[in-house]
């Protein structure tokens, strides 16, 4: 793995440098109005060996393992589809 980074970051299981997610939230304070908030995967503060994210069904699923080959979980989080506005994955290949 590089320097940048020591977890490994995965799309639907296959590794990539980086991805972002761009996507709306209402605020717990005022829940009528949305924000545009970013998922970074690089820039991560969650201590974890992988980032694994796939888009399953109607959620883009962001799963934390603390050891994915024994499938131990930290945490997963779930966005609707409905509220992404964007997701850019920074694939391996140079260019």
């Amino acid at each position: 793995m590089d320097e940048i980074r020591d977890k490994l970051i995965k799309f639907h299981g296959t590794e990539v440098k980086n991805i972002i997610i761009n996507f709306l939230r209402s605020p717990t304070n005022n829940p009528a109005t949305k924000v545009i908030e970013e998922f970074n995967a690089i820039e991560s503060s969650e201590n974890c060996e992988t980032i694994n994210v796939q888009v399953v069904a109607d959620y883009v699923t962001i799963t934390f393992y603390q050891n994915e080959s024994s499938n131990i979980l930290i945490r997963r989080e779930l966005i609707p589809t409905h509220n992404i506005e964007h997701i850019l994955i920074d694939d391996l290949r140079e260019r």
